[in-house]
């Protein structure tokens, strides 16, 4: 499977969505009241498409996707990469709170009735990672891999990532987090290890959730929802802990490469960036994040009124 057939993926994958959150609205509103149900199928939407891509291509998953052995000791330094990571993540995650909210937070506050907590997680911290890192990290960035260098692949794919969750608080820190997931699958040479990353910081929101909050929406809607100047002090704080944390981060990140006997793999991907085989980006690639972008910035509900006076305008009186 190649990069063409990847971006064809991606395209079908977006219109899929709208697909669904239509058929959902109109047949099956219950799930749109169900964080886990509408979770299920939202993971089902962004995997599907490009597996069923890659199995029409004759390729094998488990070894196409990377689902490799590693390491104990790298899945333990996995969990302290993802410690040190989290603080550029919240940066990301509070700068753009500056102009749109904490979804989050705000799908949390529309939820009605309590959760178990062993289904939330099952749901955010185990079904989201497997799926995520499968589409994302598995298909997408191997795909890409094939066509080009693995920097670029990294950079599609975390776009990607970012793109589908339909949202600019999400998707800033998504990109990065993509990135960061890129270079863990790099170092270990398995998609297992963007999966722990994954499933520790999804697993680790979670816990906050019911461990610290009880598992109170409303509580963590006000845990979040900050002035714009307590949320510039929280800015000033995260860009300190970032310039510390960040570079230790990296540190780790190059000890697990010489564990898995992979170190020269991640200075490769920074000097062979310019490799290029087939053409990586193409039409269905922007078609697709043209259509996020619209939706992103809420241009479609615009569109779709203007669209509807038009007809309504033509129709007889």
């Amino acid at each position: 499977m190649n990069s063409k057939k990847a971006n064809w993926a991606f395209l079908i994958t977006i219109i899929s969505y709208f697909v669904m959150v239509i058929m959902i609205g109109m047949f099956f509103p219950f799930v749109a009241d169900s964080l886990v149900l509408g979770n299920l199928v939202c993971e089902a939407v962004v995997v599907l498409p490009v597996l069923i891509f890659a199995l029409a291509s004759k390729e094998k998953l488990t070894s196409f996707l990377g689902f490799h052995k590693i390491k104990f000791r790298a899945v333990l330094m996995i969990g302290l990469f993802t410690f040190l990571s989290m603080p550029v993540l919240s940066l990301l995650n509070l700068f753009t709170q500056f102009w749109v909210k904490n979804e989050i937070a705000d799908t949390l506050n529309t939820q009605q009735g309590n959760i178990p907590f062993a289904l939330m997680y099952l749901s955010v911290g185990i079904i989201a990672p497997v799926f995520e890192e499968a589409a994302c990290r598995g298909a997408y960035y191997h795909s890409y891999r094939k066509s080009g260098s693995a920097f670029k692949a990294m950079i599609l794919s975390a776009i990607i990532f970012a793109l589908v969750h339909m949202n600019f608080n999400q998707a800033a820190y998504a990109l990065v987090m993509g990135m960061f997931a890129v270079l863990l699958v790099e170092a270990t040479g398995s998609l297992w290890a963007s999966v722990l990353y994954h499933g520790f910081i999804n697993g680790s929101q979670v816990i906050l959730l019911y461990g610290v909050l009880g598992g109170s929406a409303d509580a963590y809607g006000d845990e979040m929802a900050v002035s714009p100047e307590l949320l510039m002090c929280a800015v000033g704080v995260y860009v300190i802990l970032t310039a510390v944390t960040l570079p230790l981060a990296w540190a780790v990140l190059m000890w697990i490469g010489r564990v898995e006997g992979k170190s020269h793999i991640l200075s490769d991907i920074w000097t062979k960036r310019k490799q290029k085989k087939d053409k990586m980006v193409t039409l269905p690639f922007l078609l697709a994040v043209a259509i996020c972008l619209v939706v992103m910035t809420g241009l479609i509900g615009h569109i779709l009124e203007q669209f509807i006076q038009f007809v309504l305008m033509r129709l007889p009186s």
